[in-house]
């Protein structure tokens, strides 16, 4: 029912004729004040519920891409390329997706993707000793993105460290490396020149922090993988022989990760230096 607001001028005085209107509209909206507020929220709620729903939706999104880059993952032969001196090493493009969600989503959000990425690819593709691995090397690669996101750097130097370090046992057990080893001894080399590279590149702003966070990640995932193969095959020997060959590797592929995941984002034009406008 419309709401008829009946003014009365007695006078021709401009200040009297605002006051009379003022008061009026006072008085509907005192009159209308439980309609007011009830249409507030209903546009309150529908707000809501359409948030969530874009939530919801760019959830399932992310974790069918997750998904998908897994298998993918698994159709490249990377061991095969490295001679089969890394076993069981993937590029882990899976982890551009998880580096989305650290950026641009809360770690609440992250976490819940990483393990239903986790736990989805383990049932579908693998065991669940597979899950086992995957959920600690997961677990560690997110908790150091999430620290480090803030300081891309820092993830890149410290990147750069764990890469010489391997490189330096590498050649401490074998001084003449041939064949395989020498390979990877080299893939190695050039993963510590990108993060030296990445890192100067990183403090002079010429590059986003990502391809810092991102190395910085996958190295944490192979030693979080790493560690967990030990505790169940008791088998602490793979620290020194298998894990500085993974914490090289780890360094390269978390690079190239970086660099895909930076390139992704400056296409969609996010700028991930400012998560906090931006999470969904």
């Amino acid at each position: 029912m419309a709401a008829v607001i009946h003014i009365s001028f007695t006078d021709d005085n401009p200040s009297g004729i605002n006051t009379q209107l003022n008061r009026s509209c006072v008085r509907l909206i005192q009159d209308r004040k439980g309609d007011i507020i009830q249409c507030l929220k209903s546009i309150k709620e529908v707000g809501c519920l359409h948030i969530r729903t874009q939530k919801v939706a760019r959830f399932g999104l992310l974790t069918a891409l997750a998904l998908v880059l897994g298998l993918l993952d698994r159709a490249i032969p990377l061991t095969a390329l490295l001679g089969g001196a890394a076993p069981g090493i993937k590029l882990g493009l899976a982890n551009t997706v998880l580096l989305y969600a650290v950026y641009l989503m809360d770690w609440q959000s992250a976490l819940f993707l990483m393990l239903t990425k986790v736990m989805l690819s383990g049932f579908l593709f693998g065991s669940l000793t597979a899950i086992l691995y995957s959920l600690s090397g997961g677990a560690l690669s997110l908790i150091v993105m999430l620290t480090i996101r803030k300081h891309p750097a820092r993830g890149a130097l410290t990147a750069a460290i764990m890469a010489a370090a391997a490189a330096a046992v590498l050649l401490i057990q074998n001084p003449h490396p041939g064949g395989q080893r020498l390979l990877i001894t080299i893939l190695i080399a050039i993963a510590f020149a990108v993060c030296t590279a990445a890192w100067i590149a990183i403090r002079k702003g010429k590059i986003r922090g990502v391809p810092g966070t991102s190395v910085a990640g996958a190295i944490a995932h192979n030693i979080g993988q790493v560690l967990a193969a030990s505790a169940v095959l008791h088998t602490p020997q793979l620290l020194s022989t298998y894990l500085p060959v993974l914490v090289g590797v780890g360094a390269a592929v978390g690079c190239l990760t970086g660099i895909i995941a930076e390139r992704v984002f400056r296409a969609l034009h996010i700028n991930p230096e400012m998560p906090e406008v931006q999470k969904v």
